[in-house]
């Protein structure tokens, strides 16, 4: 039980009170930390493998392509179906694929293609998995504490975005990749755990029943109709195409700008991580959760800026604090979006909205990813970062006029 207090710290991680809330946040604080040892180390295996920027795009789109065919289905079965054992499945089927190549690379078998075919079979779990995973959160806590907890959940996430990237940096010097991939796979356990033990009582069932979420879409409708989600969802999704798929060269910059190995590249990405952990916990805080549409809207604009200075900046400390400002100003804009539009969207298309958005973040994240990539090699790692930066703060301004009603959202 958190005991109670009084204050600033109280308001901030009020969404603890709820002990299933608790079980799923310790959990994932785990899990995550496994899941970013993995990305780290799969984009240095990817890197080893071929060399290749373009490469380090591909792998992170084809994530993307289940997306398109599976989203209208992955947001109906999660306001049909009891989301707490739809994520429990999807869980264990992510541990599966970590320990699978976790084997391919101790045995010396992996190969790019390898790499390829697991991260499309990972993206057609998530297209489930992370629907279910953003629609549960009011489940265990309440629209009261809604705002809260989706910024405490971001907090977990980089919070294990500082420890995961350093952790993987070391232990790849060590012990090469397989060890990050197997120790990701055991992480899962800690959520499955979590999800095992939750009062099923406590639990605010919220969906549309077997007959509404018959209707696929509805979402879709939900989208066209309401102008204040469409500048969430359109906001969020474009600056995933343009802005957010920056992770994809730092392998490059820590190698090729700055000098440094897999230590060097960890971190770099944990001081996005402790930017973003900043943020999350400011974010958490009434006053953010008060004016939700001023800080996504300030979000939007210095995240990009932040990242075109990054581009161009060629001192290895400098590079880490400006990183810092990064996932500071990445979590402004993002936890302050997702819980906006989940208090606006009705209970019953929750789950299909929320389908939609994650596909479109997912799905976009990795198109940029590729593009990212492809720019890098047909020009320099800094001239791709900068120009796509730069887009990511045109749409950021364009978003400011053609929507002004966000940046007045409560």
């Amino acid at each position: 039980m958190i005991p109670p207090a009084n204050g600033a710290i109280a308001s901030t991680f009020r969404g603890l009170r709820h002990r299933n809330f608790r079980l799923w946040f310790f959990g994932q604080l785990t899990s995550l930390v496994g899941t970013w040892m993995q990305t780290i180390a799969q984009n240095w295996l990817v890197y080893q493998l071929t060399g290749s920027a373009r490469d380090l795009g591909l792998v992170n789109f084809v994530g993307a392509i289940p997306l398109v065919p599976l989203t209208l289905y992955a947001g109906a079965i999660v306001d049909r179906f009891e989301k707490r054992r739809v994520i429990f499945w999807c869980q264990a089927a992510m541990m599966v694929l970590a320990f699978l190549l976790a084997a391919l690379c101790w045995t010396g078998a992996v190969r790019f293609w390898h790499v390829l075919l697991l991260a499309f079979l990972l993206g057609a779990v998530q297209a489930l998995d992370t629907p279910a995973r953003q629609a549960f959160v009011v489940e265990l806590v309440g629209k009261e504490d809604l705002s809260n907890a989706i910024a405490l959940n971001s907090g977990a996430f980089h919070a294990a975005r500082v420890l995961g990237p350093a952790a993987a940096g070391v232990l790849i010097a060590v012990s090469g990749v397989a060890g990050a991939f197997f120790i990701n796979g055991v992480s899962f356990l800690a959520v499955l755990f979590g999800l095992f033990l939750m009062d099923v009582a406590l639990i605010r069932r919220t969906g549309g029943g077997r007959e509404s979420a018959k209707d696929l879409l509805g979402g879709v409708r939900y989208l066209r109709k309401e102008r204040l989600p469409r500048a969430v969802v359109v906001l969020i999704s474009l600056s995933a195409l343009f802005a957010m798929p920056y992770y994809v060269l730092i392998p490059i910059y820590a190698r090729e700008i700055f000098g440094r190995g897999a230590g060097g590249y960890g971190v770099l990405m944990s001081a996005a991580g402790v930017g973003a952990v900043i943020g999350s916990l400011f974010s958490a805080s009434h006053g953010v959760g008060a004016r939700k549409g001023a800080a996504i809207t300030a979000g939007s604009l210095t995240f990009p800026f932040l990242l075109l200075a990054f581009a161009f900046c060629r001192s290895y400390p400098g590079s880490i604090l400006l990183l810092v400002g990064v996932g500071f100003t990445f979590v402004l804009q993002n936890a302050p979006a997702n819980s906006l539009l989940q208090e606006l969207v009705p209970d019953h298309l929750r789950g299909r909205v929320m389908a939609i958005y994650v596909s479109l973040f997912l799905g976009l994240l990795r198109v940029g990813s590729l593009l990212l990539g492809g720019l890098a090699a047909m020009t320099s790692a800094p001239t791709a970062l900068a120009s796509l930066a730069a887009a990511g703060l045109l749409v950021g301004l364009w978003v400011r006029f053609r929507y002004p009603e966000l940046s007045r959202a409560a």
